[in-house]
């Protein structure tokens, strides 16, 4: 890096990278008090928390090609896109069901069903100048592992794992290719959001920063009509509060058997006649006969399933208010 302190010597680079994390973490939230839940409403409608797919961790969804995350600094991530004969003169669509093999088409021909059996069409690997990070991430609403390039895209991810709507996220989904001389190449996007009777919306994840970038300007609108003409939404996702991010994180770690979450959650929500503090509904379910730490562990995994409600833009801990997600407050 150009700026970094001739004195520092080998660590100028580290120095300044650590400096720019410490400057963003003290900067004002530009989201602080955005929904990040809203855009998605917007376009799925708010959905059935009761009818979302619950999954515990398992082995029942793995795939050996799911998630292919390396780390080799240089070479090819993308698998690879052989020419379409006869489609030279229009924008493709290429797509793998088993991590392998590539099928292309034209985008005009793209079955949205098959989103919902995609594997990605990229390795999951930094590059030596990259500063995020790749990582993969347990999803509650597939039941399985889905790559993510950096640990911003990690949170989208998060986001619409939490939202009821949705009930299926597909990682860099398929690749758009357009023709020779065409002022786009290709774009991998990298996530696309399913919901059952609704149309698929297709996201980019960047940062604020990114999303201004002279490149990305230029090349969005291309990406945007190839998605629209193809029939479904497009959005580029910037960013959540981070107040919001950190009780996502909390919430969605939060593990209950379902034979006990069956039983305990009902007898949480009889017992939830008012808005109170978490810790107070942990007292009444103690004295019903159910442990603290596990009271307390219930209610974040009945906030991460919608049945409780808390402010989400306030950090969670067992003082914070919750009240039942069927009552106003």
């Amino acid at each position: 890096m150009t700026d970094s302190p001739s004195w520092a010597g080998e660590h100028g680079e580290e120095l300044v990278r650590r400096s720019k994390r410490k400057a963003q973490a003290s900067a004002p939230d530009p989201f602080e008090h955005a929904d990040p839940l809203r855009v998605l409403t917007d376009w799925f409608g708010p959905g059935d928390a009761a009818s979302k797919p619950v999954f515990d961790p398992s082995f029942e969804g793995w795939h050996p090609r799911r998630i292919r995350v390396g780390s080799p600094s240089r070479g090819r991530r993308r698998l690879d896109i052989d020419p379409a004969p006869g489609m030279q003169d229009v924008v493709t669509v290429s797509y793998s069901l088993d991590g392998r093999h590539v099928e292309t088409e034209r985008f005009s021909d793209f079955d949205q069903d098959a989103l919902w059996s995609v594997l990605p069409m990229r390795n999951f690997a930094r590059r030596l100048e990259q500063e995020n990070k790749p990582v993969s991430t347990w999803l509650h609403t597939n039941g399985h592992h889905v790559g993510c390039e950096s640990h911003h895209e990690r949170t989208m991810m998060t986001v619409a794992d939490f939202h009821s709507a949705i009930h299926h996220i597909a990682g860099q989904p398929f690749t758009l290719t357009w023709p020779k001389n065409s002022p786009a190449v290709s774009h991998t996007p990298d996530s696309a959001l399913l919901s059952p009777g609704r149309i698929p919306l297709v996201l980019d994840v960047k940062t604020p920063e990114d999303a201004m970038s002279e490149d990305w300007v230029a090349k969005r609108p291309h990406v945007e009509a190839a998605v629209h003409a193809m029939g479904m939404g497009y959005l580029v996702w910037t960013g959540i509060s981070r107040r919001y991010r950190r009780n996502l994180e909390l919430l969605t770690e939060a593990r209950v058997p379902e034979e006990s979450y069956a039983l305990w959650s009902a007898a949480a929500l009889a017992l939830c006649d008012e808005a109170l503090p978490a810790r107070v509904l942990a007292e009444r379910l103690e004295a019903s006969g159910y442990r603290l730490e596990w009271a307390l562990m219930l209610i974040r995994r009945m906030l991460w399933r919608r049945a409780l409600l808390t402010d989400m833009f306030r950090p969670f801990d067992s003082m914070s208010v919750v009240w039942r997600a069927d009552v106003e407050v």
